[in-house]
């Protein structure tokens, strides 16, 4: 299952109530639980780019959650450190790591995006999928993506996933919102029905055509290759030297 299936259909026309980092993490606090079981399988095309790596790499798992990519990232020997703002996810993600075995090898580290707790060039690779979406300002996404930037070493490679907006699933959404300002145009809630009848709001950010282009060479990133599949954008970048 990818992101973009599965979930209540967003509000079509109001905007969000002023989204913080802070209230982000506190929707994923509450629906932790239930997010972590009906979000296990990893994006296929995260698969490939981790397949694509090679041996011994160290990578970052930036919005790790509860740690779908984190497995496939330990089962095929990377050493993988997760991060994430919400320390319910990632409390779930360590119980599940630890019953897995001492083959699956990760670290897990609760952070902000847009402030890593890691020293410069520390990593190879960084996978950032489905987590700048949910930072609230164009600020915090370009800041977000700096830092990936920052903590990778010279010809590091990255891959960013974000729900696309231009995407076949929200048709309805982007004809009741094409006449909005550019820059609240794709943003909306996505509710999340928790078991007891509630439901969470949470703020998505539906990238627009170019928008994630923009973000990654303004960080100073080398875009490699921009591409759409299964509602998704992605973008392939390297650091330089």
């Amino acid at each position: 299952m990818t992101a973009a299936q599965g979930d209540p259909p967003a509000d079509r026309r109001s905007v969000p109530a002023v989204a913080t980092r802070a209230s982000v993490r506190a929707a994923y606090d509450a629906i932790a639980a239930s997010y972590a079981d009906a979000r296990r399988e990893p994006w296929p095309e995260v698969v490939a780019f981790i397949e694509s790596l090679p041996g011994r790499t160290r990578i970052l798992d930036l919005g790790c959650g509860h740690g779908r990519h984190l497995a496939p990232l330990a089962s095929r020997g990377r050493r993988a450190t997760g991060l994430d703002a919400s320390r319910e996810l990632l409390a779930i993600g360590r119980d599940r790591a630890s019953s897995a075995g001492p083959g699956a090898r990760s670290d897990w580290v609760q952070g902000d995006a847009v402030g890593l707790p890691f020293r410069d060039a520390v990593f190879d690779a960084c996978i950032a999928i489905a987590v700048l979406h949910h930072l609230p300002s164009d600020a915090d996404r370009l800041a977000a993506v700096r830092e990936v930037h920052r903590v990778l070493g010279p010809g590091g490679r990255a891959c960013f996933g974000v729900w696309d907006f231009e995407g076949p699933r929200f048709d309805a959404i982007r004809e009741d919102r094409l006449d909005l300002p550019p820059e609240v145009r794709g943003d909306v809630e996505m509710p999340w029905p928790l078991p007891d009848g509630r439901a969470v709001p949470r703020y998505y950010h539906l990238f627009q055509e170019g928008e994630l282009e923009a973000l990654i060479i303004e960080a100073g990133l080398h875009g490699e290759t921009f591409f759409r599949a299964s509602g998704n954008r992605y973008a392939l970048a390297r650091r330089h030297g």
